[in-house]
């Protein structure tokens, strides 16, 4: 479990000991900026300041006791610095941390309770070599064209520990299955929940001999089997609205994954209207044509999981699943607030490395709302965010030696403590009391 020293630690080891390695490794030369503070002033500069130029993270390098001009900046961002503070990044992304278990009983029945999903940035086309993007023409209005190059970012969320496993970067090309989170092993008792873009068969098999249980949504077109026979969804699927279906079935063609619960409940008409505007925008954006059935399908929630009533009833399945827009939540605070697909320089290696510079300090901002407020189920991510930015200098004064780095990092938890937990809403409510609620309504 994280605590003040074991952060202590890792800053000072990644910062301090990786950067300078790494550096090395990428053959970079340390002139008037040591390796340890360009990492600082990149790192914690655009967290701090995410609009920052070369300018403002001059002045920002000042309070890193150095004296630089804009050009001095500048001067530093080369192919090089990018794969270095790529390395970097990889680096911080396989540091185990994580709080202790939140106090949501729902979660607590399970070793781990995984969020998946990937997220995309698009680049400027100059590094396309770099991370290939989904292809396209060029733009006929001299604009540079998005889809030429990009990187897509990957990441597994324990809602339990908090624990991140991500960002991973892969070109934008790629798809998330090709995540190299797919190699990374789940504790057997623990349930994983994605979106239908994580639907193969292949992979949920797996999951489903290691022991884990998984949580997702119907994909259409997948064969179901009950009592030997195959099954015609839209003949038993429930007509009122409200009404509740729940059967055991096999899975697949061949009949891969053998006694699944399948929970269905129709939608009310508003909901199915909003699904299919989804989905016919969907289709114009990919030059397809609706798919009749899951435009039919969109009238009803249907989901699939191995996981046994006794540990996640109708109620609670409904709830989880709709625990996965965390991870939507997550990447909307890294673009909204961190602007980690932002800048406003021109030169493709500067891009680059803004873009891993960022997404690093996006590492290091979860890292501390683990240890100043994991223990709250009803924390407000992007509060706490807003407040750990503001705090930045304190941590840098820590970082350079001001003063003590362990009394640093406890003023920053300290500032986390006050006004970053949401009250309980009227209406909608939050994603942690309605797992309150889904476990025992008499908690909210």
């Amino acid at each position: 479990m994280t605590s003040i020293p074991r952060m202590s630690k890792i800053l000072t080891h990644l910062f301090e000991e990786e950067a300078t390695e790494l550096a090395k490794a990428a053959g970079m030369r340390e002139r008037t900026i040591r390796f340890s503070q360009l990492a600082y002033l990149l790192v914690l500069g655009w967290w701090k300041h995410p609009t920052a130029g070369p300018s403002a993270l001059a002045r920002f390098a000042g309070s890193l006791g150095l004296s630089v001009c804009k050009q001095d900046i500048g001067a530093h961002f080369t192919e090089r610095t990018a794969s270095w503070l790529l390395s970097l990044l990889q680096r911080a992304v396989r540091e185990v941390v994580k709080a202790n278990a939140v106090v949501l009983p729902l979660l607590q029945r399970f070793t781990a309770v995984y969020i998946e999903d990937g997220s995309s940035i698009a680049l400027p086309s100059a590094l396309k070599r770099v991370w290939g993007g989904c292809g396209g023409s060029a733009s006929k209005d001299d604009k540079d064209p998005k889809t030429q190059a990009g990187l897509k970012v990957t990441v597994r969320w324990d809602l339990l520990s908090g624990q991140m496993d991500g960002p991973h970067v892969q070109a934008g090309r790629r798809h998330e299955l090709s995540s190299v989170l797919r190699t990374q092993h789940m504790k057997a008792g623990s349930l994983w929940i994605a979106d239908l873009g994580y639907w193969t068969l292949k992979w949920l098999y797996q999951l489903h001999e290691q022991g884990v249980f998984f949580l997702m949504r119907y994909k259409a077109g997948i064969v179901l089997w009950r009592q030997g026979k195959r099954m015609d969804l839209l003949e038993i699927l429930p007509q009122t609205i409200g009404e509740q279906l729940e059967l055991l079935v096999d899975v697949g063609a061949n009949k891969a994954i053998k006694g699944v619960r399948m929970i269905v409940e129709r939608v009310p008409l508003s909901v199915a209207t909003d699904r299919q505007e989804r989905i016919r925008r969907a289709a114009i954006d990919h030059g397809k044509a609706v798919n009749p059935l899951v435009w039919e399908l969109a009238n009803w929630t249907i989901v699939l999981t191995n996981a046994p009533r006794e540990m996640l009833s109708f109620v609670q399945a409904l709830a989880l699943l709709r625990a996965r827009w965390q991870i939507e939540l997550l990447f909307k605070l890294w673009k909204e607030q961190g602007l980690v697909d932002e800048w406003k320089a021109t030169d493709p290696w500067r891009i680059l490395c803004e873009v891993y510079a960022k997404l690093l300090a996006m590492v290091v901002q979860h890292w501390f709302v683990l240890l100043s407020c994991w223990d709250d189920p009803h924390r407000s991510l992007s509060g706490v965010a807003e407040i750990l930015r503001e705090q930045v200098p304190t941590l840098v004064h820590g970082l350079v030696g001001h003063f003590p780095l362990g009394r640093c990092i406890r003023l920053l938890v300290l500032s986390v403590g006050g006004g970053c937990s949401q009250p309980k809403r009227s209406t909608r409510l939050s994603t942690s009391y309605r797992l309150l609620n889904a476990f025992d309504p008499g908690l909210t």
